[in-house]
């Protein structure tokens, strides 16, 4: 069959195209069966996390959209992970299938604001450039009034300086390029980002604890 189409290269494509499309077809529509399959429960879920797709690239690679495993809906960026105790597996789900597994209409949308605005804070810090300072071998921005660092070590990975501390890994991992510096500063910074101000006041407080503690 295939070397007669070969003779007919026009016929060939659109059984190309066929297959190809009668191929993603079958695959949604076993997806989208998962709300009517045997077995699946319809509510009782409980939300365990939701992803943020675009955190796993950088602002000039596509974001890799994944198909929500209940209803087949392609293109969910924010990814709700459910789970139930009477189904053994977990599912990947977009907001809306969330709603309704969980029979909460208020939370998934609530989290999925949280991860666009943290995405947006996230763009605004990458858009700072980092700046080279040649006597000291680092790379610098100020951001929100503060100054976070990164500086490559002599042994070839990289440390992150911030409010007056440094770090040589983040979550147990340590930093072998430039680029994953970057990211985990974001989230150091996210994580410890205060004024000065706010700082000092901590400290004066807290040496008038010990004194009066004495």
């Amino acid at each position: 069959m295939k070397k007669y189409l070969e003779i007919f290269p026009m016929w060939y494509n659109q059984a190309n195209h066929f297959i190809i499309f009668h191929n993603l077809l079958s695959l949604k529509e076993r997806i989208s069966m998962t709300w009517n399959k045997e077995g699946v429960p319809h509510r009782g879920w409980r939300c365990i996390d939701v992803e943020d797709l675009a955190d796993l690239v950088d602002g000039t690679e596509e974001i890799p959209y994944e198909q929500c495993e209940m209803c087949g809906n392609e293109r969910i960026r924010f990814v709700h992970l459910m789970q139930h105790p009477d189904y053994p597996h977990e599912l990947r789900v977009g907001c809306v299938c969330a709603e309704k597994m969980s029979d909460d209409y208020v939370n998934p949308r609530k989290a999925e604001d949280t991860l666009r605005k943290r995405a947006s804070r996230r763009k605004n810090f990458n858009n700072k450039e980092w700046r080279f300072n040649p006597e000291k071998q680092t790379y610098s921005k100020k951001y929100k009034g503060e100054y976070i660092t990164i500086k490559k070590s002599r042994y070839g990975n990289f440390g992150i300086y911030f409010a007056n501390k440094s770090f040589w890994n983040y979550n147990g991992k340590k930093f072998y390029s430039f680029e994953n510096a970057e990211r985990a500063a974001f989230e150091i910074f996210e994580e410890l980002h205060t004024t000065q101000a706010e700082r000092e006041h901590q400290y004066w407080l807290s040496r008038r604890n010990s004194y009066e503690n004495y």
